[in-house]
């Protein structure tokens, strides 16, 4: 059973934005999270992941998340799953270049976006197994 506690000086990984981008990044490559958390170690992370789909403080789980992948030898845990390591997401608008639509979070948890331009079908958001809604950005 995952120690899920707040406050953890290793993860570096708070703040209210901040826990929003981090969700949405899980999100969107919880395929690659789950591929390197071995079999045994999957209820652990099963536990992690319910704690992030509720509403309380988030650092808690983020933080349990990254010492769990730290213990499945990813040594950058959370953070090799982060913006930082190549999660661009969707490019800003630019002037000429506007991103019209998206696919966004089904209930406005996290700040994950997937371009829906020649998409007629929504993503499915992988943290709480809904498909995501499309919302005009521009």
């Amino acid at each position: 059973m995952a120690e899920i506690r707040t406050g953890d000086s290793d993860s570096d990984i708070d703040g209210d934005g901040e826990s929003r981008a981090v969700r949405s990044d899980i999100c969107a490559r919880l395929d690659e999270i789950r591929d390197v958390v071995p079999a045994e170690r999957r209820p652990e992370l099963e536990e992690i992941l319910g704690a992030l789909r509720g509403s309380g403080d988030l650092a808690g789980p983020q933080a349990a998340l990254h010492r769990l992948l730290r213990r499945c030898g990813v040594a950058a845990g959370l953070r090799a799953f982060t913006r930082g390591a190549g999660i661009g997401g969707l490019p800003a608008a630019v002037e000429g270049h506007p991103v019209v639509e998206a696919y966004v979070c089904p209930g406005d948890r996290c700040d994950r976006r997937a371009p829906a331009r020649n998409r007629p079908v929504p993503e499915t958001c992988r943290l709480y197994g809904e498909p995501m809604r499309r919302r005009r950005l521009s």
